[in-house]
């Protein structure tokens, strides 16, 4: 079982970095968001997908998802196109792992593409959500891991998290008494 699970991981690491390889080539706009993410930014934790935000112009993804077929990814054009370009995101595979991108249509989710880093993991480039932009998207999400990922980046980011930026941005989609924002402040405090 042990086995299974580093498998797996080592799946899910391989599918980020070959398409963060892809994405760097074609010189997009990307952030890897997610339990992925949150795992670089704190420790390392199980997920069972990969998430990126990104930004690809319409023209180039034909081209890009020509690409990533020769990279080993698997799905279907025509659908990939289609909710990319009409539901702002779409499901890829590597490997039998899920690969979500989430296109950035509010400002909120532009401001976390363009907070995101460049990191290097296992000699790759990949740009990587900041622990800020994380915590954003995990407190719009705010299920019980969302909630245990946020415990872990503020506890990992404490003496430079900026806090401030979060509440802007968070002001942008509801309230600072929003029970979300309240929680997100306890743990801060």
């Amino acid at each position: 079982m042990a086995n299974d699970s580093a498998g797996v991981a080592r799946e899910l690491l391989d599918g980020a970095l070959e398409l963060a390889d892809a994405l760097n080539q074609f010189r997009l706009k990307y952030a890897l968001i997610g339990g992925l993410a949150a795992g670089y930014r704190t420790h390392a934790r199980f997920t069972r997908d990969v998430d990126f935000l990104l930004a690809i112009p319409q023209l180039t993804l034909p081209s890009l998802l020509e690409d990533l077929a020769r990279r080993g990814f698997t799905f279907d054009d025509m659908v990939a196109i289609r909710e990319w370009t009409q539901e702002h995101m779409t499901v890829l595979s590597y490997h039998g792992i899920r690969i979500d991108w989430l296109k950035p249509v509010i400002p909120a989710y532009q401001h976390v593409l363009e907070r995101a880093t460049e990191e290097t993991w296992l000699a790759h480039r990949i740009r990587v959500a900041s622990a800020e932009g994380l915590i954003l998207l995990k407190l719009l999400a705010f299920r019980t891991q969302d909630q245990l990922d946020i415990e872990n980046l503020v506890a990992a980011n404490r003496d430079h998290l900026d806090v401030a930026w979060i509440q802007a941005e968070w002001q942008t989609l509801a309230g600072l008494d929003d029970p979300r924002m309240q929680r997100f402040l306890e743990m801060v405090g």
